[in-house]
């Protein structure tokens, strides 16, 4: 789900109107009339915040190329740094675009550890990427057994998927950051458990 904050823009009156206007009609889902109003609020005060709108509105509209490039613009304000991230990784995860989702989501857990809707995303996105992946290198496997045989091919080259593939770096270090988020969870649960008193025996 699409983080959406309430930001007006104040100080001018028209910008505000127009922001008040895209506020509303976001919340009853007409996010094309939503995005005009935003971008008109934008032009009259440009702001991070009106950019964080206009690019929430954009990628909720369908418009997810070009609201991921306007949520950058909201990056420069570390108050909404987080937020811009989550949307543009949800954009990305929504079209497919498994390797800035996993990106994004993985800044957004560094920033916010314990956002669990971030983790649950980040989650999907590896393991969509990992089936994508072996059906890509299932589908090449095939292709291969009517192919020529090609001299120039790497010796010792990992197959597809298999168990000397080496792993994109971004992908192991979300991996990476996604089971330390998971440990901490644990630890937590953990310590509760440790502090919860014990309950009081009867029928002695």
């Amino acid at each position: 789900m699409i983080v959406m904050l309430l930001l007006f823009a104040w100080g001018v009156t028209n910008s505000h109107a127009a922001t008040s206007r895209g506020v509303a009609q976001y919340q009853h889902g007409n996010f094309k009339d939503a995005a005009a109003s935003f971008a008109g609020a934008d032009a009259r005060r440009h702001s991070p915040q009106t950019a964080f709108n206009l690019g929430t509105a954009q990628v909720a509209a369908g418009n997810r190329e070009q609201g991921s490039q306007t949520l950058a613009k909201a990056m420069s304000d570390p108050k909404l740094r987080a937020d811009a991230l989550y949307n543009r990784a949800s954009s990305a995860l929504a079209a497919n675009a498994f390797d800035p989702a996993i990106r994004d989501y993985t800044e957004v857990l560094r920033m916010r550890p314990n956002d669990l809707q971030a983790k649950r995303n980040l989650e999907i996105a590896l393991r969509k990427k990992s089936e994508q992946q072996k059906q890509s290198g299932a589908g090449g496997q095939q292709k291969q057994q009517g192919a020529q045989p090609q001299q120039n091919q790497a010796k010792n080259a990992p197959a597809p998927g298999g168990k000397n593939a080496q792993q994109p770096k971004g992908q192991t270090d979300a991996e990476a950051l996604l089971r330390a988020v998971q440990q901490q969870e644990q630890e937590e649960l953990s310590r509760m458990r440790r502090t919860r008193p014990d309950p009081a025996r009867v029928g002695w």
